[in-house]
C-alpha cells in the first residue's frame, strides 16, 4: 500500500463521515502517518498545534483496504468535539459509520478480525496474560510471579486476566 493510496482512504473517510452529518474538523492533516515502532496499538489520532494527525501502526498493512479505513475511521472519529475518549458521543458516531459504510468500529478489535495472524508467532514471546473483560494482552517472554497468582491481578479496565500458553 502506498502512502498516495493511504492518503486517499484519509479523505474518503472524512467525506464519508462528512455526508453522515458527523462534525469531522476541517484541520485534520491530509498525510496519514505510519508508525513503525508500535506493537499494540492500531492507529492513532494526534492533536498538534493547528490540527490533527492520523497515524496507523504499519503491521496493519497487512490487512485488506476496508480493514484499514475501518481504523482511519476510528481515529478520525477521535478528532471530533467531544470525541477524544470512546464515550457515547463517539459510539453514536462509530455506530452511524459502521451502519453506513460496513466498517467495524469499535474500542478494541481482535487482530484475528482483521485478518492478521499471531504477531508473537516470530518473537520469543511465550505467554500472554489476557483480560477477559477488554481483550488487552499483555505479552510476556517468560512465567512470571504475576502469573503464578493471576487471580490476585486484574487488567487497568479491571477485568479478570487469564493466562494463555503459546
Amino acid at each position: 500500500m502506498t502512502q498516495e493510496q493511504l492518503n486517499e482512504m484519509l479523505t474518503d473517510v472524512i467525506n464519508e463521515a462528512l455526508e453522515e452529518g458527523i462534525p469531522v474538523p476541517s484541520n485534520i492533516y491530509p498525510q496519514v502517518k505510519i508508525n513503525k515502532r508500535t506493537k499494540k496499538r492500531l492507529g492513532c489520532c494526534i492533536r498538534e498545534e493547528g490540527g490533527f494527525r492520523i497515524e496507523i501502526s504499519e503491521f496493519i498493512l497487512e490487512c485488506n483496504s476496508k480493514h484499514i479505513k475501518s481504523v482511519m475511521a476510528h481515529e478520525v472519529l477521535h478528532s471530533c468535539e467531544g470525541c477524544n475518549n470512546h464515550g457515547s458521543l463517539w459510539k453514536e458516531y462509530a455506530a452511524i459509520m459502521n451502519t453506513k459504510y460496513g466498517y467495524n468500529i469499535k474500542r478494541l478489535v481482535d487482530l484475528e478480525e482483521l485478518g492478521i495472524e499471531n504477531r508473537y508467532a516470530k518473537t520469543n514471546i511465550k505467554y500472554i496474560m489476557k483480560c477477559q473483560s477488554c481483550g488487552k494482552e499483555y505479552p510476556r517472554q517468560r512465567y512470571t510471579c504475576v502469573m503464578k497468582k493471576i487471580n490476585a491481578y486484574r487488567c487497568t479496565c479491571g477485568g479478570k486476566l487469564t493466562v494463555i500458553e503459546l
